[in-house]
């Protein structure tokens, strides 16, 4: 697996044999940093479902100013931490079940926060209800969860809204921003 963007560009990381370990695609890791634009350099990057690291990683080499990442699997905690390593780089792992951990996480708050949960599994719409319930986005900050094209996620959120879904073949990811003060008075 190879970063495809910014400081670190072109290097490998680590990734334990034999996992079932699913990086996101070249081509949409490349299509989401483009998204998000100037809104990554210097901000605060969360890493749901880490993997390999690959997403974070990629977000620290393309201007991210910390990152943390939440991973179940101690194979997986530990590549992580070799790339870390290796790159040169720093990050909060956090070893445990997503569901346990996210709603600790209200001593931070996020730019940008990323979640690629197995697919076929009922964790997208979970994240998606915990990171509601927990408040870690910042007011200008946005959600991204990756998941099988036609996922249906729920619609009576209370935090956040959803503003697009981008398809790219079977898999889609679709973008969350905190409701503004001003849009929930209206609401």
């Amino acid at each position: 697996m190879i970063i495809t963007g910014g400081e670190a560009r072109g290097r490998r990381i680590a990734s334990p044999e034999g996992l079932a370990v699913r990086p996101t695609a070249s081509k949409i890791r490349q299509a989401f940093f483009n998204i998000l634009g100037r809104r990554l350099a210097g901000g605060h990057f969360l890493d749901v479902f880490a993997g390999s690291g690959l997403m974070g990683l990629e977000a620290l080499s393309r201007g991210a100013a910390d990152l943390v990442a939440i991973e179940e699997s101690g194979k997986l905690v530990t590549a992580i931490e070799s790339s870390l390593k290796m790159l040169g780089s720093e990050a909060e792992i956090i070893r445990g079940d997503f569901r346990r951990v996210l709603p600790t996480l209200s001593r931070w708050t996020f730019d940008v926060a990323y979640a690629d949960p197995p697919y076929k599994s009922p964790f997208a719409a979970t994240v998606l209800r915990i990171i509601d319930d927990n408040c870690v986005i910042k007011k200008d900050g946005i959600l991204a969860i990756e998941h099988a094209k036609g996922f249906k996620f729920p619609d009576d959120l209370k935090a956040l809204r959803f503003t697009e879904c981008r398809l790219y073949g079977q898999t889609g990811i679709s973008f969350f921003e905190p409701i503004l003060e001003t849009e929930a008075v209206k609401l």
